[in-house]
């Protein structure tokens, strides 16, 4: 057992810092194991495996048809994988602080001795991670099915001895544009549920501005170009998922969404605050 600080001096800073994210790994497991030890965290899984199954057969009736672009173009720009994608967002984050205020556990985790920063933090890098693992699958798609005999003669290439290669570069881009925009849509949905005591209100209001993020991206497709385009474009989903899904890199909405969600996280704290400190 450790002797008790009868010194009156403070612990060192590395003391202190270690307790600090000690405290924020506890919280981020106890999150993540929320997602995994409920049929509910199984259940989105399995749906998004099916519904991304569904994609690449869609993709696979389009590349028998068309050349020129790979398989996560036309995977991440299929109109079967907005609508799902707009939904993932909802369902991941509508229980993180609604459904630890209808169980009456929230007010225990506000009354602890954590920071409301551990907190918001544990939440959101659980539903990070578990948003992420979403994705996994396709990585394997190229080696589980056939798809690859077919594609690969146009954009990746056969060597000499008869091998298909693939191009690890062709994978980043696309990978990168999901992690960015999930960053900020995470936040995002943290802090629908935040606001409300209901999970149901909480998807409400986290899918209604999805749905209207995803549309206001489209209002140069719909109206052409005006004064105000460019702002529209900076800001379009659809387009970042368009340029990286062909392999065009761009710092610009690296900055947006990682601000974006630096920023959302910090609405989210001020709620859980005024939340905290009105109990």
């Amino acid at each position: 057992m450790s002797k008790p600080n009868t010194t009156g001096k403070e612990p060192p800073a590395i003391t202190r810092r270690t307790s600090w994210f000690g405290t924020l790994r506890t919280l981020y497991f106890r999150e993540l194991r929320v997602y995994f030890s409920t049929p509910f965290g199984w259940v989105i899984m399995a749906c998004t495996m099916a519904l991304l199954g569904f994609c690449l057969q869609t993709v696979i009736q389009v590349m028998s048809k068309a050349v020129g672009e790979g398989v996560m173009y036309y995977m991440l720009n299929n109109i079967n994988f907005w609508f799902y994608f707009i939904f993932i967002f909802p369902l991941i984050t509508m229980r993180s602080f609604a459904e630890e205020e209808r169980q009456g556990t929230l007010e225990g985790l506000l009354t602890a001795p954590v920071t409301t920063m551990q907190i918001i933090l544990g939440k959101y890098l659980a539903s990070y991670t578990f948003y992420l693992i979403l994705w996994t699958p396709l990585l394997l798609y190229p080696w589980m099915s056939h798809l690859a005999n077919m594609y690969t003669e146009w954009r990746y290439g056969i060597t000499a001895e008869g091998e298909i290669t693939y191009l690890l570069a062709d994978w980043i881009g696309p990978y990168a544009i999901l992690a960015l925009s999930g960053a900020f849509f995470i936040a995002v949905g943290l802090l629908c549920s935040a606001m409300t005591r209901s999970q149901i209100i909480a998807g409400i209001l986290c899918t209604s501005f999805m749905i209207s993020f995803y549309f206001l991206g489209r209002i140069t497709e719909l109206w052409g170009e005006f004064p105000a385009a460019p702002i529209f474009h900076y800001i379009s989903c659809t387009e970042h998922v368009s340029s990286f899904s062909r392999g065009l890199v761009d710092t610009r909405p690296l900055v947006f969404y990682l601000s974006m969600a630096l920023l959302t996280l910090a609405l989210v704290k001020r709620v859980v605050d005024y939340r905290r400190w009105t109990r």
